[in-house]
């Protein structure tokens, strides 16, 4: 190998290597933020709102202002399973909820 290969071959190896610090740190920047779970979005929504919402409301504004697309009968099902252990739902309609004051 003559001395000029020998270069290429050294810029080849440092550039590989800037180029591996520097996407880890575009990695460390773009990590998510803690995410929030489904059963908050929907608590953050019923107190915001201040009145009842129906499901097909919460799906809306979970989409809206949170960019989280929420399954309905997931969210329903979740809200029922906290309203039977007396934890901070009430249904004020069919498919209708609050918080529990």
């Amino acid at each position: 190998m003559d001395l000029f290969t020998k270069f290429l071959e050294y810029e080849k190896e440092l550039t590989e290597l800037k180029l591996n610090t520097i996407k880890r740190f575009l990695r460390e920047e773009s990590k998510p933020k803690k995410r929030t779970s489904k059963i908050k979005i929907v608590e953050n929504i019923l107190n915001y709102s201040g009145k009842p919402l129906h499901v097909t409301e919460i799906i809306e504004l979970a989409k809206k202002d949170y960019d989280t697309e929420l399954e309905r009968d997931s969210i329903v099902s979740i809200i029922i399973k906290k309203m039977n252990k007396g934890q901070k739902f009430i249904r004020t309609a069919p498919n209708t909820f609050s918080i529990k004051k």
